[in-house]
């Protein structure tokens, strides 16, 4: 299994793992910059006549910097860099969706510790209520049996 099936395995099985989420989008990230790059190369060699110019145009699009000193002329070289600021801007919109979801986790889990504080306050509470209840309960069936053991002497 290679080393990117394997960072979006361990994602997967724990998307809220800071770290595999950051390889994750770090691996997909430098693969979309290689494989921009190296397309743009090679459909588009008159703009980017060096894998480092490619590299540099593909960079600022998933960035979305693009300064636009350097665009694609060609058909394939647009569709390339088309994809690319597509799959970067999901990119972003997947990072930013994750990050909101562990934040409002954390906030939740607070929160969930504070509730359950709470029942169980409320629950020792009404437990303690409970006893003291049938505490009286069993004090004023005590005080009806010598009550009823007096009467019955007396007669």
């Amino acid at each position: 299994m290679s080393y990117l099936t394997r960072t979006f395995v361990r994602f997967e099985r724990n998307p809220a793992s800071v770290r595999y989420a950051a390889a994750a989008i770090i691996s997909t990230m430098v693969i979309l910059v290689l494989a921009g790059a190296l397309l743009m190369r090679l459909f588009d060699s008159d703009n980017y006549p060096t894998f480092s110019s490619a590299v540099w145009f593909t960079l600022q699009t998933v960035t979305t910097v693009g300064y636009g000193d350097n665009t694609p002329t060609s058909g394939v070289g647009r569709f390339v860099a088309s994809v690319v600021m597509l799959v970067s801007i999901a990119l972003i919109t997947v990072i930013t969706a994750g990050i909101t979801s562990m934040l409002i986790n954390a906030v939740t889990r607070e929160q969930d510790a504070v509730d359950q504080k709470r029942y169980n306050e409320t629950l020792d509470r009404i437990e303690a209520s409970l006893a003291a209840a049938q505490a009286q309960l069993a004090k004023l069936a005590e005080d009806t049996n010598a009550n009823t053991d007096r009467t019955d002497d007396s007669r």
